[in-house]
């Protein structure tokens, strides 16, 4: 039996009618629906793109002897109103991971919305356990731009019974998050601990269409195929990122290596130098002497005084790593070691609780450290005749007592004088001797001989010392500034901090 044309159509919608309907009729039943809302994978771990970068982090504050500092942030909100994710609680696990072997970071979940710092006094008045936070960290997911770039492509394919179109676009965005770190009592953010990092994110989609006629009834097959960077998991990753690079300049440790950034990158170079620069006489002498022995070039104490055995460990690493082998402490030196596998630290204590502060301060003192320099550097070289003005730097306010030996072998005190009598400077800024406009100067005299300054500084004013009674400007009976030095040690029950420098005195 032959059919005609028509019918065959009519039979043929026929069946598709019935399959539709037949797909209708398994539609899932209302008590599966429990069944179908388990989920059909297994949770993972979160690894992203600086688990690495993490642990190494951990690693470096290992070796640096890094420990127990105590942070707390109240989160990162979202400035631009666009991405809600859980920034406190990412920060808190990259924190985390950055701890694991050296508990050198403590996360105090602090809310300064519920409690302000000056009710601190009261609270750990009425717990022993609290630990009070030296920092914070504030921030913000701080600039999304959607859709910087959108571009798209099509095409199609048409029939008089059949069409075929495909399409595809992309979608490029871009999300930047910025961290700051303060001090929490002053609530003053530290200069340079700053972080401002952005990524992309990228969605991509590709779809086909299909479409038949069939006289006028019309049926479409449509399929799309969506690629979707995640944008929380963008947001993690510049959180972790940033949290590596704000951590790394308050602790002062090469992050950079973590992040794979090459040591002679030229703002890695700058900011190992001001790290340098920052750093006390006896803090570099210390740094020096802790990272040598590590390397099993150096056996003495670590005590920040110079001695012949580290002047030799020193020039025996400068010749081994392709340095001027000078014996001296300068920052090729410094940027050599950092960029080594140091072995400066020691394994935690892990029975040893978190630092706490005291309830007066609120906060642990800073290390009192005193550097000493000229405008021509801390190795000068004068000409007789040539004014000298030394330029005292203390990592915290202090007392300073500075005493000057001349080419003759002479002594005299310079500081505090008849004309800077107050012998109290203020921590972190560069106080000059002779200040400006004050009516005497230091000027070499003989060429060919090494001329010495020695400062000693204390966090309380010293009244009765040896060679503080005599005349200001003056000889003194003192043979050495050893002896003036060690006129300062005999005194009990204070922290002194001393600092030299040599000056060269040429034709």
């Amino acid at each position: 039996m032959k059919l005609s044309k028509n019918l065959r159509r009519m039979l043929r919608m026929l069946t598709l009618s019935g399959s539709f309907l037949a797909s209708a009729c398994a539609f899932t039943p209302a008590e599966k629906a429990p069944v179908v809302a388990q989920p059909k994978t297994l949770p993972q771990r979160n690894v992203t793109g600086f688990t690495e970068a993490l642990a190494c982090m951990d690693d470096l504050f290992l070796a640096f002897g890094k420990n127990n500092i105590v942070i707390t942030s109240q989160g990162l909100p979202d400035a631009t109103g666009e991405i809600s994710t859980g920034t406190k609680e990412m920060l808190i696990s990259a924190m985390s991971r950055m701890s694991v072997k050296s508990g050198a970071l403590r996360f105090v979940d602090f809310d300064q919305q519920q409690f302000d710092v000056n009710a601190l006094q009261q609270l750990v008045g009425f717990t022993d356990r609290f630990v009070v936070p030296n920092y914070y960290i504030r921030g913000a997911i701080s600039q999304f731009d959607e859709g910087v770039v959108s571009e798209a492509a099509a095409g199609s394919v048409a029939f008089p019974d059949f069409d075929l179109g495909v399409s595809t676009d992309q979608v490029i965005s871009v999300v930047a998050v910025d961290l700051n770190v303060g001090d929490l009592i002053t609530r003053q953010i530290i200069p340079g601990l700053s972080a401002n990092n952005l990524i992309s994110v990228r969605r991509s989609g590709l779809s086909g269409d299909a479409g038949g006629q069939i006289r006028k009834a019309g049926l479409a097959f449509n399929l799309t195929f969506n690629n979707t960077e995640g944008l929380h998991s963008a947001v993690r990753s510049l959180i972790e990122l940033s949290a590596i690079e704000t951590m790394g300049k308050l602790t002062q440790v090469p992050y950079w290596r973590c992040l794979e950034i090459e040591q002679t990158n030229p703002a890695v170079v700058a900011e190992a130098r001001d790290w340098f620069a920052a750093m006390g006489g006896r803090e570099r002498i210390s740094f020096i002497q802790r990272a040598l022995r590590g390397l099993g070039l150096y056996t003495g104490s670590i005590d920040g005084t110079m001695n012949a055995e580290l002047r030799e460990a020193i020039g025996s690493y400068q010749a081994s790593s392709g340095l001027l082998a000078s014996g001296r402490i300068d920052f090729d030196l410094y940027q050599s070691l950092i960029a080594g596998d140091l072995a400066l630290g020691r394994e935690p204590d892990a029975e040893a609780p978190p630092a706490r502060l005291e309830v007066a301060s609120l906060r642990p003192e800073r290390l009192l450290e005193l550097d000493l320099t000229t405008v021509r550097g801390a190795s000068p070289r004068y000409r007789p005749g040539e004014k000298l003005q030394v330029q005292l730097r203390p990592t915290t306010d202090a007392y300073a007592y500075c005493f000057y030996r001349d080419g003759t072998g002479s002594i005299a005190r310079i500081f505090p004088n008849r004309f800077q009598d107050d012998a109290r400077i203020a921590g972190g800024g560069f106080f000059a001797v002779p200040g400006p406009g004050v009516p005497f100067d230091i000027v070499p005299e003989r060429a060919g001989v090494t001329e010495e300054i020695a400062c000693i500084a204390s966090r309380e004013p010293i009244a009765r010392a040896r060679f503080l009674d005599g005349e200001d400007l003056a000889p003194l009976p003192a043979g050495s500034l050893d002896e003036v030095v060690a006129s300062f040690r005999e005194l009990d029950g204070r922290y002194l901090s001393e600092a030299r420098l040599l000056v060269s005195v040429v034709r």
